[in-house]
């Protein structure tokens, strides 16, 4: 009884340590790493790979420059205005239309 006992804890613990598999990331063709200004984490044409909520979108104005970072500078700061807890922006920029970002909090 004893023996069958130890040999069972033995090999659930072998079956466990052979359970676990280490994953590693290894960055490919389609990573990086974005910038980071005034303190959110910028994303143009690109979306974050970890899970975030969604706090809400910001659009531009009637007025502003068709020059991206101008656009872009104010976006961010209406963006810090009405989403004080965002940590990061996703733009989307149109021609023609209307440019916008939308304001994310990691999880």
């Amino acid at each position: 009884m004893k023996r069958l006992l130890i040999g069972s804890l033995i090999g659930f613990g072998i079956t466990m340590l052979f359970a676990f598999a280490v994953i590693t990331y290894e960055p490919n063709k389609k990573t990086a790493e974005v910038e980071q200004m005034e303190g959110l984490y910028i994303f143009t044409d690109c979306e974050p790979v970890l899970e975030y909520e969604y706090l809400g979108t910001v659009k531009a104005s009637i007025g502003f420059s068709a020059q991206y970072q101008s656009v872009r500078n104010k976006l961010i700061k209406k963006a810090k205005k009405e989403f004080p807890n965002a940590e990061g922006l996703i733009f989307h920029f149109k021609a023609g239309g209307t440019d916008r970002c939308d304001a994310i909090k990691y999880k």
